[in-house]
């Protein structure tokens, strides 16, 4: 999938991660570790107040300090890049760090799960309008190019807007939707990116024609006679539809190449 398909669901797993990780209620207190760091929570105020103990860390040495390090730059950095935490309190989050090292805190278990759950449903939607905005620029793309493939020389089109070519006819008999036939074919995009192909590897495919979960498939071969091989250009209505699957975005359009070598019932 390209970079327009990337929904940005990792927030979502670390805090369902943190969910269940949340399991001891800490004690409320109005300071943390006030010999070491005192957190500052104003609006305009600096991160962490410097203090001897912050600004006198050296690099880490030792693989537990460099972890330490590293796991908290890279997880606040990561934070910020995503989607819905770019207003992400840095105050807070040090001082929540800091709260969880000396076992205090502002909430209990439940009312940090309940943060969660809020923070997750806000990213929830979120991460749905990116979904539904690609579908219908996916959608738009699509009957763009079936709109002008249609006035190409040889392309046919049928009444449910499967859209195809003859590239050479065979003189077999025609599969019924519960026929085994066997096929070799090719599944790609309309850049050219291919998804699918039995035509690389060892031997064609032998499947029930109705066992296929793609509608275009099934009409599209119930076209051909044995011996027959035809192009395809499938609507997303006649493909994965606004769902898509992990290899195909929603309201894609699909590429098939078939040959058909025999037909079974």
């Amino acid at each position: 999938m390209n970079s327009r398909s990337i929904v940005r669901l990792a927030p979502v797993v670390v805090l369902a991660l943190l969910t269940l990780g949340c399991t001891k209620a800490p004690e409320i207190k109005p300071t943390i570790l006030p010999s070491a760091v005192q957190v500052i929570n104003g609006p305009v105020a600096p991160i962490v107040q410097e203090t001897d103990v912050i600004t006198n860390l050296g690099r880490p040495a030792t693989l537990e300090g460099r972890f330490s390090y590293t796991y908290g730059y890279m997880l606040y950095n990561t934070l910020l890049q995503q989607q819905g935490f770019g207003d992400l309190d840095a105050n807070y989050f040090a001082k929540g760090a800091l709260d969880a090292a000396a076992g205090t805190g502002f909430f209990s278990h439940d009312e940090m799960a309940q943060t969660l759950y809020e923070v997750q449903t806000q990213l929830l939607q979120i991460a749905q309008q990116e979904v539904e905005a690609l579908a219908a620029a996916n959608l738009e793309d699509a009957e763009l190019f079936l709109s002008q493939n249609r006035q190409n020389e040889g392309v046919l089109e049928t009444d449910s807007g499967l859209q195809y070519e003859i590239i050479s006819e065979g003189e077999g008999k025609r599969p019924s939707p519960e026929s085994l036939v066997e096929v070799d074919y090719r599944l790609s995009l309309i850049e050219g990116r291919v998804i699918d192909s039995s035509y690389e590897r060892d031997g064609a495919a032998s499947f029930r024609l109705n066992g296929m979960g793609v509608r275009g498939f099934v009409e599209g071969v119930s076209l051909m006679g044995e011996g027959s091989h035809y192009r395809f250009w499938i609507h997303p209505s006649l493909g994965w539809g606004k769902e898509g699957n992990q290899l195909v975005e929603p309201n894609t359009l699909l590429v098939l190449e078939v040959t058909l070598y025999s037909v079974n019932e």
